[in-house]
């Protein structure tokens, strides 16, 4: 029987392209995002595999709706990916409480409700199962917005903790950590500065461009996988090695251009 994924934020750049894969593979998707529109069309697009429920993720009684459906609609539920995000560049004393609290709520803790939400109904079945939550490598160093990158680093942190508390009932939790990859958000973030994005991301970036989607989406399949069966509690960088540090002769360089 074909694996039941729960993926939120699903009809935005990472979660979009990770439901074609996923359902290329045979994989059977509850779908949720505050999308309606596009949420829909991804689900007619993806066909009978596929299922939906259009919501919040600020709502904090939708992780346990969203349970409950695929529950009623697949009768199991064996994954989770919280791809749910959003975030836009703010220095620090531009920031507002409200938006600090509204980013942190929907970074971080509903990463926190979905995935308790999930947990219950995987203990409950007691087959194990496996999360892969999306954090940033904005978690290191703090990115155009530190609401954003504060709530990545708990992500992160969130996933360390669950895999220690879950490991005994075979559930497996895991994160990625995208650098810039090429999404809406990023788009729409950087609208006025996206060529010079590209440029600067091909002259950092060891592969020398911009991630995409579909590059994010694969290592979370992975890590989804049965090939990932004794992969647990890691933060697994997908970021072109922009974070390495360039070798001294090289910033020498750039230094007499």
């Amino acid at each position: 029987m074909s694996a039941v994924t729960l993926i939120t934020g699903a009809a935005g750049g990472i979660g979009g392209a990770l439901a074609r894969m996923l359902v290329a593979r045979g994989a059977r998707l509850f779908l949720t995002d505050r999308d309606e529109t596009g949420l829909a069309r991804l689900c007619a697009e993806l066909g009978d595999g596929a299922a939906s429920l259009a919501g919040d993720a600020h709502d904090r009684g939708l992780p346990e709706r969203c349970v409950a459906a695929a529950l009623a609609r697949f009768g199991r539920l064996d994954a989770l990916v919280t791809c749910a995000g959003a975030s836009r560049p703010c220095p620090l004393v531009e920031m507002q409480d409200e938006e600090w609290e509204r980013l942190v709520d929907l970074n971080l803790s509903a990463v926190f409700r979905f995935s308790k939400a999930v947990a219950r109904a995987l203990i409950a079945q007691g087959e194990g199962g496996a999360m892969v939550h999306v954090s940033s490598i904005a978690h290191a160093n703090g990115g155009a917005n530190l609401a954003y990158g504060s709530a990545k680093g708990g992500v992160a942190t969130l996933s360390y903790g669950m895999a220690q508390q879950l490991g005994a009932h075979r559930i497996r939790v895991n994160a990625v950590a995208p650098g810039i990859i090429d999404t809406p958000m990023v788009r729409g973030g950087f609208a006025a500065q996206f060529d010079g994005l590209v440029a600067g991301a091909a002259a950092r970036t060891p592969l020398g461009r911009l991630g995409r989607a579909e590059d994010v989406a694969a290592t979370i399949a992975f890590l989804l996988s049965d090939g990932a069966a004794f992969v647990t509690g890691a933060l697994v960088p997908v970021t072109g090695g922009i974070e390495i540090l360039s070798p001294i002769s090289a910033i020498a360089r750039e230094g007499a251009v």
